[in-house]
C-alpha cells in the first residue's frame, strides 16, 4: 500500500453571497420532518440550494475591506467598514478510491463566528476568528460522481477585538486525507532538550490513530534530518493500536552537536514520522523544529542559547493595505523582512494567535514570537481555544512565550488570579517548555492579582513603574509587553488637527504612552527588563486614535499600512542595529517657504554629527542617543548634508536634496519574478521620481494601473490614514510620493506587463517575469446544483399511474425518501411495474436559457416532467446518461419546480430507475 496522505488546498473557487439569505418559509410536515434529520438542512446550507448567481471568490477572502466606508453606520474601531453576515459554498467531488479513508478539513481562521455544514448537516461551530480548527468529515463525505456541498455561514456582526478584524474565510482551508491507520492531526510533538555541551535529547511524542474496526500492529520509524536532508538520527519501534482508539508513542533520540536555531542563523531540522505495517507504507508526517534553549532571569532578562538577548519587538495586528486581513503568504514574509531590516528580533501577535504561515516564516527568518491567546477565559470554550493555540504552535522554535491575556478587567483581582492558575495548568500540561505571561496595563502592585503568579509580568506602558515593581517582586521577570504608542504620519513634519496628521519628530504620543526615545531608554537602561514590544510595527486599519472620521486607521506604526517606513523606523535602526546609522529628517522640498526656519533632526547612533547646508558648515555636535540633535535651519533649496563620526572618524554620510518635479515613477518589486501557480503574489512599491531619478516626497497625483498577462491586482494602498479610496481597485493616489500594488499570479507563464498612467506623466510600462509553476495540489470545485431530495413510491404499480399524482406532505410511508447517488435501489431490482420518483428543483432568478438537467444514470421506459410539462419520454434499455435542456419559457418567473420521473421497470434491468446523481447545469 502506498503512502496516501495528501494535504490539498481548498482555497480555489468558492461561491460567496454577502448578507443573510432569505429562505422561503415552508410550514409543511414534510419540510419540518425533513429538516430534523441528518442531511436535511434546507436553504443555502442545503444540497439543493441554487447558487448560480453567487460570486466566485478565492481564499483567503475578506469581504469587509472591499465594502465602501460607511460613516453613518460604521464603527470607528473597525475602520468604518461594514461586516455583517456572509455565506460560502464549495461543491467538490472526491475520488472513489478515497472511500474508507480518514478525511479532515482544516480551517486556519474564519472571522468571526462560523457554522460549517457538509452535505446538509451542521458539523461544527467555531467561535473565534483567530482559532484554527479542524472538522472530521470521514463519515459524511460522498465519493465518485456525487458532489459534496460544503457550506459555511460566517457571522461577523459581533467583534472579538477593538480593531479591524475583517470578515470571512480570511485564512487558508485544507483537506487532509489519510488511511484509517494514521498519525493523528497535530499528532507529532518534538521537544529538544540540551543534555550537555554536545548531546541534545530529542523527545518525540507521536499519536497514532486507528479508525479501523479491529486492532492493528505497526512500526513507527522516526528520522531526524538536517537542512541538507541528511539523516542524523533514526529509531524504530513496534507497537499496536486498538480499534477506534489512539496510542501515544514516546521516543528519545540523541543528536550530537546540532546546528542551533537563533535569530541570525535559524537552522531548522525535520522529523519524518513514518508508519508502516509489514513494510507497507501507511502514513508519513514531516515536522519542522529547531534546537535552541530559552531562559529567563529576573535580573538579566532573556537568554537565547545561553546568550543574553534584549528583545527588540513590535506588536502587530494582521491587516495590510489593499487586502484587509486576507494576506497572501508572501505578504506575511514581506512584513517580517521589513521588521528584521529595522533591527527587530521579536514579534507579538496582538492580540491573538496568528496564521500558521506567519510562524513558518518566523521560523525560517529567525524572528522570535510572543504567541498570544485572544479570549481570557477559564471556561470550557476558553480552555479549548487555549489548548488549540498550544497544540498547533508548540513545534515552532520561533515561539518563545505564551501570553494569556491583554489588559483584562480582572488582571488585578482574585478572580483573575484563579483564572490564570487554571489557564497556566492547561498550558503546562501541553507544553512545559515556554514561559507564560500576561500583558497588564494596571494591577501590577496588587497582592491578589495576576502579576506575581505569571512566569513573566508584562507591562503595557507604565514604564515609570519598572523599578517600583522590581523592588516589591525582585524575583519576578519583567518585559515591556506593550510600549511607546507614539503618533506620526509618514512624510509629514507639522501637526495639523484639521488634516488629522502628526509630525515625525518623535514628540507626539498618546496620553498613556511615551516617545520612542523615552520608552527605549527605560528598557535599555535596565538589564532586568528583558525587552520591549512597541505598539506598533505597522499602522493598522481601525482604532483611529486620537481622531475619528475621516481617519480610518491608526498613527501608531513605525511603518504605515503598506510597510513604507516612517522616520521612526530609522530611529529604531539607530537603537537596534550594530552598524552606523545616520538618517536625517525632514525632506528638503519646501517650495514657498524660502527663508523660513525648518527643524532638521538626526536619527543616528553616531557619536558626533556635522551639518552642512549647500556646502556651508553649520556645526558639529556630540549626540546624546536618547535626545538626538536638532537644528533650526532657514530653508533654501539645495542640499543638506550630515556626516557621522565614531572615535573621530567619518563613518556615515547622508544627504537630503531639493528635487525637481516628478517626471516618472520608479517600480520596486519585492522579488524578481512571480511563480505562475495562481497562488504566488508580489508586492510592488511605486515611487515618484524626478528627471535625475531622485525620490519626490511631496507628490500626491492619482495613478491608474493596467495589467496584461498572467496576473491580477489583489489590492492597492498608499499608507494615508485618511484616504477613502477603495483598496480593491486598479488605481490609487500617491501619498507622500508612494503607493503600493499587490499583484497575484493567475495560472500561466506569460510575463505580466504593468502599465501606469497619471496626469502630467507619460504612460510607463514594466515587465514582471512569471516563472512557469504547477498549481498547488488542490480540490477543484464543480458548479452544478445537486438534486438529491428524492422520494420514490414504495410499491410498484402494475397499471401506469398518474406521474403527477399528489404527494401528501405528511406521507412518510407510501413515498420513501431515497438517496439515488449510491446506485440502483435494491427495492427495485427484479420487479415489474411502474414507480414515480419526485423531487424539487430550486431556481435562481438569473438562470440561463442554456440550463439543463443531467441524469448521470437512469434505466427504464421513462417520462420526465417539470411541473406539468413533459420534458422527455424515452425507452432506455441500458443504464444511460441523459442531459435534458430546460427551455426558458418553462422556468420564467418560477422559483421552484417539481420534478416527476415515471419509470417502467422490468425484471431483467440491471440498474432500474435513477441510479446515480442528478444535477442542474446552469
Amino acid at each position: 500500500m502506498n503512502d496516501v496522505r495528501q494535504r490539498l488546498s481548498m482555497d480555489k473557487d468558492w461561491l460567496f453571497h454577502l448578507g443573510e439569505v432569505n429562505v422561503p418559509v415552508n410550514k409543511s410536515h414534510n419540510s419540518i420532518y425533513g429538516k430534523a434529520k441528518a442531511g436535511g438542512v434546507v436553504g443555502p446550507a442545503g444540497m439543493e440550494w441554487n447558487d448560480a448567481t453567487w460570486q466566485t471568490v478565492q481564499l483567503p477572502h475578506d469581504w469587509s475591506y472591499q465594502q465602501p466606508f460607511d460613516r453613518e453606520n460604521g464603527v470607528p474601531n473597525f475602520g468604518f467598514k461594514p461586516r455583517g453576515i456572509g455565506w460560502y459554498r464549495k461543491k467538490f467531488r472526491l475520488a472513489a478510491e478515497d472511500q474508507g479513508k480518514h478525511l479532515m478539513l482544516e480551517f486556519d481562521g474564519i472571522a468571526t463566528g462560523a457554522s460549517v455544514y457538509l452535505n446538509g448537516s451542521l458539523l461544527e461551530r467555531n467561535f473565534s476568528a483567530y482559532t484554527s480548527f479542524t472538522v472530521d468529515i470521514s463519515d459524511r463525505a460522498y465519493y465518485g460522481d456525487r458532489p459534496n456541498v460544503l457550506a459555511i455561514r460566517v457571522d461577523a456582526t459581533e467583534a472579538e477585538g477593538w480593531w479591524y478584524e475583517g470578515a470571512g474565510i480570511y485564512r487558508h482551508v485544507w483537506l487532509t486525507t489519510t488511511m484509517p491507520l494514521h498519525i493523528a492531526e497535530r499528532g507529532v510533538w518534538v521537544r529538544p532538550e540540551k543534555i550537555n555541551d554536545r548531546i541534545w535529547q530529542t523527545h518525540i511524542e507521536t499519536i497514532v490513530s486507528n479508525d479501523m474496526e479491529h486492532d492493528l500492529s505497526f512500526t513507527l520509524t522516526t528520522y531526524i534530518q538536517n537542512e541538507k536532508n541528511e539523516v542524523v538520527q533514526k529509531a524504530s519501534i513496534e507497537s499496536s493500536c486498538a480499534a477506534g482508539s489512539k496510542n501515544t508513542i514516546v521516543q528519545q533520540l540523541d543528536v550530537s552537536n546540532p546546528a542551533l536555531w537563533d535569530i541570525d542563523t535559524p537552522h531548522l531540522y525535520q522529523v519524518n514520522s513514518v508508519l508502516t505495517i509489514d513494510r507497507q507504507h501507511y502514513d508519513t508526517v514531516v515536522t519542522s523544529f529547531g534546537y535552541r534553549t530559552i531562559r529567563i532571569c529576573p535580573d538579566q532578562g532573556f537568554f537565547l542559547n545561553e546568550q543574553p538577548l534584549k528583545l527588540k519587538g513590535t506588536c502587530n495586528h494582521q491587516d495590510h493595505a489593499g487586502v484587509g486581513v486576507a494576506l497572501p503568504d508572501v505578504l506575511q514574509e514581506y512584513r517580517i523582512r521589513r521588521l528584521k531590516e529595522m533591527g527587530s528580533n521579536a514579534y507579538r501577535a496582538a492580540h491573538h494567535n496568528p496564521t500558521p504561515e506567519l510562524l513558518d516564516i518566523c521560523d525560517r527568518l529567525g524572528m522570535l514570537v510572543m504567541d498570544e491567546n485572544r479570549n481570557f477565559e477559564s471556561s470550557r470554550e476558553g480552555l479549548l481555544q487555549l489548548e488549540n493555540m498550544v497544540t498547533r504552535d508548540r513545534n515552532h522554535p520561533c515561539v518563545v512565550f505564551y501570553s494569556l491575556f491583554n489588559e483584562e478587567l480582572h488582571q488585578g483581582t482574585p478572580v483573575g488570579r484563579r483564572m490564570v492558575k487554571r489557564m497556566m495548568r492547561t498550558v503546562k500540561r501541553l507544553d512545559p517548555t515556554r514561559p507564560i505571561l500576561g500583558a497588564l496595563n494596571g494591577g501590577v502592585m496588587e497582592d491578589e492579582g495576576t502579576a506575581d503568579i505569571l512566569e513573566i509580568t508584562g507591562f503595557n506602558y507604565m514604564h515609570t513603574s519598572y523599578d517600583k515593581f522590581k523592588a516589591k517582586h525582585p524575583a519576578q521577570p519583567i518585559i515591556g509587553s506593550e510600549t511607546v504608542s507614539a503618533f506620526s504620519t509618514r512624510g509629514n513634519y507639522a501637526n495639523d488637527s484639521i488634516k488629522q496628521v502628526f509630525d515625525s519628530y518623535d514628540r507626539e504620543k498618546a496620553p498613556w504612552g511615551a516617545t520612542v526615545r523615552e520608552a527605549w531608554q527605560a528598557v535599555a537602561a535596565r538589564d532586568f527588563v528583558m525587552g520591549t514590544f512597541v505598539w506598533t510595527g505597522f499602522d493598522y486599519r481601525g482604532e483611529p486614535t486620537p481622531y475619528e472620521w475621516p481617519s480610518i486607521n491608526t498613527h501608531f506604526g513605525i511603518m504605515d499600512t503598506c510597510g513604507f517606513p516612517k522616520d521612526a523606523y530609522y530611529l529604531y535602526q539607530a537603537f537596534w542595529l550594530n552598524e552606523p546609522i545616520l538618517h536625517m529628517l525632514p525632506h528638503w522640498n519646501w517650495r514657498g517657504r524660502e527663508g523660513q526656519p525648518i527643524k532638521v533632526m538626526t536619527h543616528t547612533n553616531c557619536e558626533e554629527v556635522s551639518l552642512y547646508v549647500n556646502g556651508q558648515f553649520i556645526s558639529r555636535e556630540h549626540v546624546d542617543l536618547y535626545k538626538q540633535l536638532e537644528w533650526e535651519v532657514p530653508y533654501e533649496p539645495g542640499i543638506v548634508r550630515m556626516e557621522g563620526y565614531n572615535n573621530g572618524k567619518l563613518v556615515k554620510v547622508t544627504e537630503v536634496v531639493t528635487t525637481g518635479e516628478t517626471t516618472s515613477l520608479r517600480l520596486e518589486a519585492q522579488k524578481p519574478y512571480l511563480d505562475g501557480d495562481g497562488k504566488d503574489a508580489i508586492v510592488i512599491n511605486m515611487y515618484a521620481i524626478d528627471a535625475q531619478q531622485r525620490f519626490v516626497p511631496t507628490d500626491s497625483r492619482f495613478v491608474t494601473f493596467t495589467l496584461i498577462g498572467s496576473g491580477k491586482i489583489l489590492g492597492v494602498g498608499n499608507g494615508d490614514p485618511n484616504c477613502h479610496e477603495p483598496d480593491a481597485a486598479q488605481a490609487r493616489s500617491l501619498f507622500a510620493g508612494c503607493c503600493q500594488l499587490i499583484v497575484q499570479s493567475i495560472p500561466g507563464s506569460d510575463p505580466i506587463v504593468l502599465l501606469a498612467e497619471a496626469d502630467g506623466l507619460a504612460p510607463m510600462t514594466w515587465v514582471i517575469p512569471v516563472k512557469e509553476a504547477a498549481e498547488p495540489s488542490h480540490i477543484a470545485s464543480v458548479k452544478e446544483t445537486y438534486v438529491n431530495d428524492w422520494h420514490v413510491t414504495q410499491e410498484p404499480y402494475i397499471v401506469r399511474p398518474d406521474p403527477l399524482m399528489i404527494m401528501d406532505p405528511t406521507d412518510m410511508n407510501t413515498w420513501e425518501k431515497v438517496d439515488v447517488s449510491y446506485g440502483a435501489l435494491n427495492m427495485l431490482r427484479g420487479i415489474r411495474g411502474y414507480v414515480v420518483f419526485r423531487s424539487q428543483l430550486f431556481l435562481s432568478s438569473q438562470i440561463r436559457s442554456s440550463a439543463s438537467l443531467h441524469f448521470n444514470e437512469i434505466q427504464g421506459d421513462v417520462e420526465i416532467y417539470a411541473d406539468t410539462e413533459l420534458l422527455l419520454a424515452a425507452s432506455l434499455v441500458e443504464p444511460t446518461s441523459l442531459e435534458i435542456p430546460l427551455r426558458e419559457v418553462d422556468l420564467k418567473g418560477k422559483k421552484v419546480i417539481t420534478l416527476s420521473v415515471l419509470v417502467h421497470i422490468t425484471e431483467q434491468m440491471s440498474k432500474p430507475g435513477i441510479s446515480s446523481s442528478v444535477c442542474l447545469l446552469a
